[in-house]
């Protein structure tokens, strides 16, 4: 590995290390200025001043938001993210039980959106200037503009109203399901139970369709412009003056070098999908992480806000610098 790729990586995880600093006074501060007391979430709406007054000093609510910041980065420091003031348990094992419904979420979302988007993407780019590609071209400006929320909607009331399909949740609360990864597609499919499996696909299915859709589309328009730009290439046709075969220059020439803007596209919108899926979540009533911030800013659960989106926005940092890392390997010329 060469000096100067080492200082980069190196600059760019300290780079990191401040924007997950930044994240945490910022999520701190903004967490602050909600409105409310977290004191009546607690209490109910039927709390007494007193017990308000109560709950707010135990909770060392009282305190200046200064003393407040020194305990939770004292408490952060060591690995933990405080407690719950309404739910009753540690944010620490919130996380650790919704965070795998999320990443499953997405994962399954990226994976739809990654196969479909590349290879319409690339099908127009062979089929251009034909019926086919204004189609998909026309497809990928409305997938991409479409609102998340009324697309969710859409998809709630197809699925669940016009095919009659199970939507909402997970899985159906009849299945007993072990868990071994907390990935429920797998785990139900460790478990041999087919049926559990279909009905978790079935109601994973419209959640991931409502994410995956705006990806698709930007993937088709953009695997479909650098396919074209670089089959205009001289050494594209050098190759065809070769008489190689046109799957070999598909995929050693064209494919190789059009999939360098792809990826880093993809590796920075799978971020955006782990840090946007909240009203997603919310929608279908995703167990997730998401769901879990909307709960915890409708509750003025101040210690779960904090956690969740420091949780998120170190996702999303992490894995800006990693395919900003790989980048270099991928395009030789950053390298150069």
């Amino acid at each position: 590995m060469s000096r100067s790729i080492v200082s980069y990586i190196f600059s760019r995880a300290l780079q990191s290390l401040l924007s997950i600093i930044g994240a945490v006074v910022i999520v701190f501060i903004l967490s602050r200025v909600l409105p409310g007391n977290p004191a009546v979430s607690i209490l109910g709406p039927k709390a007494t001043p007193e017990n308000i007054e109560r709950v707010t000093r135990e909770w060392g609510l009282d305190r200046s938001y200064l003393e407040q910041f020194a305990i939770y980065i004292s408490r952060l420091l060591h690995g933990d993210l405080g407690d719950s003031y309404v739910m009753g348990y540690s944010v620490n094992a919130l996380i650790r039980e919704r965070l795998p419904a999320s990443f499953e979420l997405v994962i399954t979302a990226f994976t739809i959106s990654s196969i479909l988007g590349i290879a319409l993407g690339i099908l127009a780019a062979r089929k251009h200037d034909t019926k086919l590609d204004l189609t998909l071209s026309t497809f990928s400006v409305l997938g991409f503009s479409f609102p998340a929320m009324l697309l969710g909607i859409i998809l709630l009331l197809f699925f669940g109203l016009g095919l009659g399909l199970p939507v909402g949740g997970r899985i159906d609360p009849r299945y007993s399901i072990r868990i071994y990864t907390g990935f429920m597609l797998i785990d139900t499919l460790l478990n041999g139970n087919i049926a559990a499996f279909t009905d978790a696909f079935l109601r994973i299915l419209p959640p991931a369709l409502t994410l995956a859709i705006p990806l698709t589309s930007l993937l088709i328009r953009l695997s479909r412009n650098s396919m074209l730009e670089i089959m205009m290439q001289d050494f594209v046709r050098t190759a065809r003056m070769k008489r190689l075969p046109e799957h070999v220059i598909m995929r050693r020439h064209i494919l190789r070098n059009a999939l360098i803007p792809i990826v880093t596209v993809m590796g920075l919108y799978f971020a955006v999908i782990v840090t946007g899926d909240i009203v997603v979540e919310t929608i279908f009533a995703w167990p997730g992480i998401g769901r879990l911030i909307w709960e915890a800013i409708t509750l003025r659960d101040y210690m779960v806000i904090q956690g969740s989106i420091l949780v998120v926005s170190i996702i999303y940092i992490a894995v800006n610098a990693i395919v900003d890392t790989l980048y270099m390997y991928i395009d030789p010329r950053i390298r150069e």
